[in-house]
């Protein structure tokens, strides 16, 4: 329900108070019912009136009107809801608006088909997908949503609702949750669409945010009569929605927990159920992945509710945001697909973040894209197209950058067969080629994974070698915003060793092909071969548990790698405390029978808890060969903490249970930044029994965490807990109070969270974050202490008093103290910016190089006039965001340029 703030009002007709434009945006359309909302800034009519034909609007409908107050909207927000029902699935109605004597342009929407139907005539069901737009000050977002209109007109002509059914956005519609930025982000940059197209919506952590955060949300949106088969989510956070065959589970990362979890999986298990569903897609506003920003990313999403969704063969795309990108890859082993939408938010470019090239993802591309998804209800295909608009540097005409597919009951590709005439033995180099690629459906080759395992049964796995025949990842010629194929012109359907690159030994070896619709070959037929004559040498043992931990008297499973191949090479298992060789004996061991690699398995575990290790000797003897491994054996303490938030002087309660029950073991608290062992815990307690609450007193202002650990040690078990203690926690300081324009600015700080998307933002000073533009922003890797140098871009480029501020995981939320600074010098000094981007410098001009004109746009044109108004030079058709303007033939004096980018610039230029 719409509550709190609001203030309802049933729509009597209140008469004209001024005139006012009204512009529809649609939202929540079913087969039989659709909202039609307006905002206006007076009088509370709400008429929409609505026919089948364009000059007969026969119907007329009275809605209310909520009145919302906020910070610029002292009672002039007036947002205006018809819900218009008993509509005929899958038809096209014309409408108009009306408050008081103000009208809306004639426009048209059109219902959803019944469930398991299609939408158009030749049996299809079409989606627009888009991601973040948040920025209100740059016409990004309004850019995309028009190039959006352009392309789905110039495929499919007629009007956008009749070929696309709706179009789904994956959260951060705004950048605060306040009434300005719904009205001048999200709704006033959708209009080119949102008369036409019903927006369905996804939380983003930006929603969050604000002096109304989710309030402005819950508000806006209707989402809490969504239900499916029965199920309800019972919130507006998340909810799913059937559209046609299509089932979109649109998921919070922001509201993660049991609750979601167990909705998820009730919906999950009616869908494979259901014959009107063939295809589900998921949607949230942080990824299942990212190779920039490496880490920030839903662990909820990628560990708990992909994997769920996996349960069921219609699960086929997850769509993500949050990085202001595109990227698209797909599951290992499953045949779904996981993409980040694309968005136009603020500046996401390779060289900007921690970045890492991940197997699940196929490419990432930093350009602004949006996604058209077709649904072939008849014949059971789905094809995505993603288009780019460009990026700060280069704009694009809705240039297609990514088509991908999946067609169901496709065939498979054919089974390949390793070529390659391996013999008994070989040696270093080595070329295995696997056969060509064949299929019968016309599928091409996506992707090729080749095992080397040194046992029979693969347990014991040397090499896996996956591969995509395109990779696009990381930087192309020192441009931000292009990728470089990194596997072009690579052959993937072989493989190479370098001299001594493997141990001696035997090994086996297969391979598969994927297809492009993300179909796997069975495998190849196993082919073994002896590596001989290499001095790589390596051994290595590894453990069966992932988390290193085991019940008591489980089963213990050791790997082992490159072994002397003789009878008399060992694997023992010690406790922690104890030495080979001494006068305690091992608790578990085994010969390796002669073999160089293999798995001992301990099947009687060990029944005693604590820390042990395992360890590989050579020749009977106490020889370690190979690093020890550490593991646990008991019971795993879940820990938990009362708060998440503390006042300064409060008492912070940690509490555990399942706890081992071992001499000494304790409780640790740590700020957050430091390692247990090389710094001294800020607090910690010894415990008592398998659970307990232990209270700790007196904890000064910070970030901290708190683990279990073991026996007088450093060994930690279990899971971690996070919490603050104080209002402002970071300390923040700057290296001077006053700068010269252009000169950097050095940050340093101590206690911040340690989040990778932590981030030092400058204001005019007396800005309200939540409310006024920034003037710039750095991120700086998550380091809880650490030091970052502000330059070029991320200075004022004015003169003024400023402060700069921390904020913390991509929020408005302050988390440092505020440091004020001013900036003073001659604008001429330094370069400088114009009017939202556009950069001459340097300038003054010295008359002997050249004078660089910058802009966030492509320039189209550049104009130089002396000041009689005379044109001196003059270039078209630059098409590129930076130009260099020769001035040493000018004499000096005062010069006015007139750039052309989007809109008109005109800068005065002097030559000294």
């Amino acid at each position: 329900m719409k509550k709190n703030y609001l203030f309802l009002l049933l729509i009597i007709g209140v008469g004209k108070l001024m005139a006012q434009e009204l512009h529809p945006y649609l939202q929540a359309v079913t087969p039989n019912s659709i909202y039609v909302n307006w905002k206006t800034s007076s009088d509370s009519e709400s008429v929409v009136e609505y026919g089948l034909s364009e000059s007969d609007l026969n119907v007329t409908v009275t809605g209310n009107t909520n009145i919302f107050t906020d910070a610029g909207y002292p009672g002039n927000y007036y947002y205006h809801s018809v819900k218009l029902v008993n509509l005929s699935p899958n038809t096209r109605y014309f409408y108009r608006t009306k408050t008081g004597s103000n009208y809306s342009e004639i426009a048209s929407f059109k219902t959803l088909p019944n469930p398991g139907e299609a939408a158009t005539e030749d049996g299809h069901i079409r989606f627009l997908i888009m991601g973040d737009n948040q920025l209100k000050n740059e016409p990004r977002y309004d850019s995309l949503v028009s190039a959006a209109k352009r392309k789905i007109i110039q495929k499919y002509g007629g009007s956008p609702e009749e070929n696309i059914a709706l179009t789904f956005m994956v959260g951060d519609q705004v950048d605060v949750g306040t009434l300005d930025h719904y009205d001048n982000v999200h709704f006033k940059k959708n209009r080119k669409l949102s008369k036409f197209l019903s927006i369905q919506t996804t939380v983003g952590n930006h929603e969050t945010y604000g002096t109304l955060g989710m309030q402005a949300y819950y508000d806006h949106f209707y989402l809490d009569d969504f239900e499916y088969q029965g199920i309800s989510s019972g919130t507006e956070n998340y909810y799913v929605y059937q559209a046609g065959n299509v089932l979109f589970i649109s998921l919070s990362s922001e509201h993660t927990g049991t609750s979601q979890t167990a909705w998820l999986q009730s919906v999950i298990n009616a869908a494979e159920d259901d014959s009107s569903v063939d295809w589900i897609f998921s949607l949230s506003h942080r990824p299942y992945q990212a190779e920039q920003y490496v880490g920030d990313i839903s662990q909820w999403i990628r560990n708990t509710a992909v994997p769920m969704l996996t349960q069921t063969d219609k699960f086929v795309l997850h769509i993500g945001a949050h990085h202001h990108l595109y990227h698209r890859g797909q599951l290992k082993d499953d045949k779904v697909y996981n993409i980040i939408s694309g968005g136009t938010a603020w500046d996401q470019y390779w060289g900007m973040s921690t970045e890492e090239d991940f197997e699940d993802v196929q490419k990432t591309i930093s350009n602004w894209m949006y996604q058209i998804v077709d649904i072939d209800v008849v014949n059971g295909k789905m094809d995505v197209e993603s288009y780019s608009i460009g990026s700060i540097f280069q704009w694009k005409n809705n240039q297609l950058m990514d088509e991908f597919h999946f067609y169901k009951n496709q065939a498979a590709p054919e089974q390949p067969t390793i070529e390659t005439q391996l013999g008994s033995e070989v040696s270093l180099p080595l070329e295995i080629q696997g056969s060509d690629f064949s299929t019968s459906t016309g599928e091409l080759l996506n992707t090729t994974e080749f095992l080397i395992a040194k046992d029979q049964e693969f347990n014991i796995i040397e090499k896996d070698i996956y591969r995509d025949y395109e990779n696009l990842y990381g930087m192309y010629e020192q441009q931000s915003d292009s990728t470089v194929d990194i596997n072009q012109g690579v052959d993937i359907t072989k493989i190479e060793f370098a001299e001594n690159e493997i141990p001696n030994g035997q090994y086996f070896v297969k391979l598969r092909y994927r297809d492009r619709n993300l179909a796997w070959s069975p495998w190849s037929e196993t082919e073994t071969f002896t590596v001989t004559g290499s001095n790589y040498v390596e051994t290595a043992i590894t453990l069966d548990s992932e988390n290193l931990e085991y019940a008591l008297d489980a089963p213990i499973g050791v790997n082992y790698l490159d072994a002397p191949a003789a009878n008399t090479t060992w694997i023992g298992i010690y406790k922690d405390e104890n030495e080979p060789g001494s006068n305690s004996p091992s608790e578990l061991w085994s010969y390796t029978d002669g073999n160089s690699s293999g798995t001992i398995t301990f099947s009687q575990g060990l029944s005693e808890a604590g820390m042990y290790y395992a360890v590989i000797f050579e020749n009977d003897s106490y020889s370690e060969i190979a690093p020890r491994q550490y593991f646990y054996v008991g019971q795993t303490p879940e820990l938990t903490v009362s708060e998440e938030e503390y006042a300064e002087g409060d008492p912070v309660e940690i509490s555990f249970s399942n706890g081992p029950q071992l001499s000494n073991d304790w409780i640790g608290i740590y700020k957050m930044g430091h390692t247990p062992g090389n710094i001294a815990s800020t607090a910690w307690s010894y415990v008592n029994g398998s659970s307990q609450t232990l209270t700790f007193n007196n904890l000064e202002k910070g970030y901290y965490y708190a683990e279990y650990f073991i026996e007088d040690g450093y060994n930690s078990i279990g899971n971690k807990v996070f919490f603050k203690v104080g209002e402002l926690v970071t300390d923040l300081w700057i290296n001077e109070s006053v700068y010269d324009l252009g000169e950097e600015i050095v940050t340093s700080w101590t206690d911040a969270p340690g989040i990778i998307k932590d981030w030092l933002g400058i204001y005019h000073e007396g800005d309200d974050p939540n409310i006024d533009p920034l003037i710039s922003y750095t991120y700086f890797d998550g380091q809880a202490e650490g030091t970052a140098t502000l330059e070029g871009e991320a200075l004022p480029t004015e003169e003024g008093n400023y402060f700069v501020v921390m904020f913390t995981n991509d929020s408005y939320n302050e988390v440092s103290n505020r440091v004020n600074f001013e900036v003073v010098g001659d604008l001429s000094n330094s370069e400088y910016k114009i009017d939202h981007g556009i950069k001459v410098y340097p300038n003054p001009a010295n008359g002997k190089s050249q004078t660089m004109i910058q802009s966030q746009y492509p320039i189209e044109k550049i104009e130089l006039f002396d000041t009689t108004g005379k044109l001196l030079y003059a270039t078209e058709n630059v098409n590129n965001a930076k130009y260099s303007m020769m001035t040493q033939e000018l004499s000096s004096g005062l010069y006015i340029i007139k750039i052309h980018s989007r809109k008109l610039y005109t800068v005065k230029l002097v030559v000294e």
